[in-house]
Order: structure tokens, then sequence, then C-alpha cells
């Protein structure tokens, strides 16, 4: 079985391991030996989500940074939009050729398609901006190419009698070139010859065009491997309820389907999923006739998924809602705060009797509605947790570590920094977690924020031992996609947690797996380890991480 002993052999040196991206050039990740988790991830691609609705409210519009004003406007996000959806795979389309014995595509080939599919959809962007936009918003389109070819070293090119496909071509191959000299690891996306957020971004759209197998073996080959990140719990996401655009994204049920599918078939890492669950979607289901936790009941006793997440920024707490819970919403149910947390109340009590995980987001960001953002904080947690029918409930409080979110007195029950309120959970609730997901500050040691973060840790740590023992490393890759140096991400938090914080390495051992497996009720016998062992038992890593 799962033992600390087997985790902890691992813990000594690094590795070269050939990761996957623009460049391919290796990466030194560390070895950790057998059952490296990484507790936050998702594999999601463009069509997964409502483009413009999620661009505009969770991806651009970050609290932590100075917005760049092009980044915030309607003509970028359309062209994000049209980028995210060029042929890009649905899931219908994906389980046909996974149940058909497709799998990934080679990183070189990846590469090229998510250059054509930028060049496809910075041409249509283009076309339909001279056809269809009002003279605005094509002069607002225009300013947004003219930036990309200027970004891009070509400011003549948008003067050309070139056309649009044959501008976004080259446009499509400065922006994928590489070889910028300096100081950048290999293997870094700094690399590329010509960087900005504003770039980076661009080609992070093109990366969620990709089939979402790819997505997990890119997962895969930028931290996993046979001495580093064994398991993956990839993240669903159901957002649209939220938000005021009315786009399509794949149907969560959907999404389980062809995410179990790749659990089944991706033989590189064991993928232990997490499903969604929209608590406004459910009141809206149980109106409707439809069973709630349907697809919850479906993902976790069915379809190989392991744990649950939620995403309270985005308009709800997570139980004593009121009337002013989504009181945005043109077409708010009536009665809508109690029946969220009815809602909300059925889920804790389903994933208790079933030995069920849950995950929360719980950074001061996704805030879809006026303020929802606040609901993040993990304060709001303790109203659930105190209820004696859930004191069984294990909960990780996602994106530990920036030290800058701090609550108002007037509006939350918490005033100090989140992390702090954090830590005094631990001592008080045995089932809460929390993972380091994103946490970019400590991976990447010129961020201003590092030296700053690291002594708040020490600090933390120092007042809350107990921190070793539920904290878990996590990436939130592909999100940190957008950041260059992402790809050294899990040397850049280990090197943190051994070096700056001078972890032992039986603490690390806990922090990059065990803590994890803990939290996923995967170290002891139970119904979570019977059904993963149901489902995942003839993976040809299940022995070698249960029973070694």
């Amino acid at each position: 079985m799962f033992t600390r002993r087997a985790f902890s052999f691992g813990l000594a040196g690094t590795a070269l391991l050939k990761v996957p991206g623009c460049d391919g050039g290796p990466v030194a990740n560390p070895a950790l030996g057998v059952g490296a988790v990484d507790i936050h991830s998702h594999i999601f691609n463009g069509r997964d989500l409502p483009a413009v609705g999620f661009l505009r409210q969770v991806v651009i519009r970050d609290p932590h940074t100075p917005p760049d004003a092009d980044m915030l406007t309607d003509a970028f996000l359309l062209l994000l939009k049209d980028i995210m959806l060029s042929g890009t795979p649905t899931a219908t389309q994906e389980l046909a050729r996974l149940n058909a014995g497709a799998g990934a595509q080679g990183q070189a080939a990846l590469a090229a398609q998510d250059r054509d599919n930028v060049a496809t959809g910075i041409a249509r962007f283009q076309r339909t901006s001279q056809q269809s936009f009002t003279a605005a918003d094509r002069g607002a389109a225009n300013r947004i190419l003219d930036r990309l070819a200027a970004e891009l070293a070509a400011p003549g090119l948008r003067d050309s009698l070139m056309t649009p496909e044959q501008q976004a071509g080259t446009l499509a191959d400065l922006l994928y070139k590489t070889g910028q000299p300096g100081g950048f690891s290999a293997g870094d996306d700094r690399a590329f010859t010509l960087q900005s957020p504003f770039l980076q971004t661009i080609r992070w759209a093109g990366l969620l065009t990709r089939a979402r197998y790819d997505l997990m073996a890119t997962l895969d080959g930028l931290y996993g491997g046979a001495e580093h990140i064994r398991v993956f719990t990839p993240s669903l996401v159901d957002l649209g309820s939220w938000l005021l655009t009315a786009e399509d994204a794949t149907p969560i049920a959907e999404q389980i389907e062809v995410t179990s599918a790749i659990a089944r078939t991706y033989g590189g890492a064991l993928v232990l999923p997490f499903v969604a669950f929209c608590p406004l979607r459910a009141v809206r289901d149980r109106a409707a006739g439809r069973e709630p936790l349907r697809n919850v009941r479906h993902a976790v006793l069915e379809r190989g998924f392991v744990g649950v997440k939620l995403y309270p920024p985005m308009g709800f707490r997570p139980i004593g809602n009121d009337e002013t819970t989504g009181n945005w919403l043109p077409d708010r149910p009536a009665d809508l705060g109690r029946k969220i947390d009815a809602e909300l109340g059925a889920l804790y009590a389903w994933c208790v009797a079933h030995d069920v995980p849950i995950t929360a987001h719980a950074n001061r960001s996704m805030g879809a509605g006026p303020d929802t953002a606040e609901h993040a904080d993990p304060d709001y947690w303790k109203a659930v947790l105190d209820r004696p029918a859930l004191a069984g409930l294990r909960l990780n409080l996602a994106h530990y570590g920036g030290f800058d979110e701090t609550g108002s007195p007037a509006a939350l029950g918490s005033s100090g920094d989140w992390e702090e309120t954090l830590g005094d959970m631990i001592g008080s609730y045995a089932g809460v977690y929390f993972d380091l997901g994103y946490w970019t500050e400590a991976s990447d040691p010129t961020s201003p924020d590092h030296a700053r973060v690291i002594e708040r840790t020490r600090q933390l740590i120092d007042r809350h031992p107990l921190a070793l023992e539920r904290m878990m490393y996590g990436s939130d890759w592909s999100m940190i996609g957008r950041e260059p140096s992402h790809k050294g991400y899990l040397a850049g938090v280990e090197r943190s947690l051994s070096g700056d914080l001078a972890l032992a390495p039986d603490k690390l051992a806990g922090v990059m797996g065990r803590n994890a497996m803990t939290f996923l009720g995967l170290d002891r016998a139970g119904k979570q380890r019977d059904r993963v062992a149901a489902f995942h038992g003839a993976h040809p890593l299940y022995a070698e991480i249960f029973d070694p």
C-alpha cells in the first residue's frame, strides 16, 4: 500500500526532463520518488468555457496586478475567443477519437498546431472586424492588431498588401519564434524572441486549442515522469451560470465522459479528476425536475473521479447565502440564497457519507459579480465545518501564499491575511488542507514578492506547525501557462521549500505527495480507496504507487 517510507526514499537530487513546448529544451525537475501528487491542475480546452465571459471575469482582470488597458477591451477578448475556438475539438469529437484508440500527438506537431490555430484565429478576427464591426469596434480591433504587429517587431506589416491570412501567418511565425539569448534556463518560455504579458496571453489562448488528452500529455511532460509527479487531479469547470455572456460551453456531463476516458487510457500518469459543482445550476436543475447531484454521483461512483471542485467567488458563500446572492443576475431565481444553501448542504452531506473531498477556490479572483471575489475568504467555511454532521468533511482551500488578501472587518469575519485565517483553521479543523497552486511568488526567484512571501510562509509555519501536515503541492496548470516561467514551476516550488524554507526531507515528502494522499483518502482503506481500486486498479502505475 502507499506508505510514508516508500514516498520518502526518492527525495534527493534532480533529473533532467525533456519538457514539451515551443522550444523543447530540458528543465531540471526535482526527483521526488513514488507517489508525488499535483493536487491542482486543469486540462480543459477552449470549448469547455464561455470564452468571453471567462476571459473578462477570470483571466484578464487579475486583482493583484495593474491592468493592461488593451487586454481589458472587448476587441482583445474577441481575438482570444477566435483563437481559442480555432481547430479546438469538442468533447464528443475527442471522445470518439479516444474510443478509436487515438493517443497524444508529438510535441513538435502540437507546437505547429498551436501556431496554425493562432494564425487562423487572428485572420478570422481581422476579417470579421472588417466586415461586420461598427466603425468604433473596427477601430478598437485595428488598435489590437497594430499593437500585436508592433510588439512582434513588424509594424509595417499592417500597411502591406498582404491578405489577412498572410498577415496572420507572419504574425504567428514571429509570435512562436524562439532563441532569446540571456540568462533564461533552457525550456523557459522567456526564451521566446519576443515576450510580454500581451503576447504570452495570446500564446496561452493557442495552447487551449489542443485536445484535452494532448493537454494532459503536455502537463505530464512538464512536471511528470518516473522521478517526478505521478498523480494528477485535474478539475473540471462549470462557470457559465454566473456569467452574463450568452455563450456555448461543453456541458459538464460531456466533460465527465471525455475526462474519464483520458483517466482510463492515459498511461503516463495516474489521472484522478475532480468534478465541478455549480450550486446555481443545481437550483435550476431542481426547478426543472432534474436531480442536482446526478453528475457528481455519476462521476465519483462510476467514472473514476475522486473529488468535487467549487468556485465560491463566482457568486456564492460556502453557506449563509441571502437576498444579495446573485442579485446582479437578470434571471435570478426567487429565494436564491436559501435554495443555494440547500443544494450546498446536500452536496456536503453526500461528500461526507461517500468519503469524497472538496477543493474550493480560495483566492480573491474569479469574481463574477460585484464583490463576490470576497466569498473566497477561508473564514466563510467555518460555518460549514462547525456543523457536527460535517465534521468529517475534507476541504482543500486552494491558492495559498500571496499574503496580499486582507478581509474587511465590516464585511467579513476575518480582518487579517487570509493565510493567517487558514493557519488558525488548521488547528481547529482536522479536515482542512491547502494547496500551492499558482504560487509564482515563491516559484520564480525573480518575483519582486519572492522574499516577502517566503518570510511570511516561514513565520506562518513557525506559528502553525501543523501547516506542514496540510500543505499540498499544486501547479494550477494550464492557468499558469500564461506565465513565461511556468515550465520551471515544479522545480521552483521545490527549491523554495527545500532551500529557502529548509524543510526536512520527511516534511517535503508530505507537501509533495503524502499530505495529498491523506486528503484524497487514498492512504487508508475506505470507500474512496475501494472506488479508485475498482476503476483505476488496472492502470500501469496503480501498483507502483499503492503497492510498491
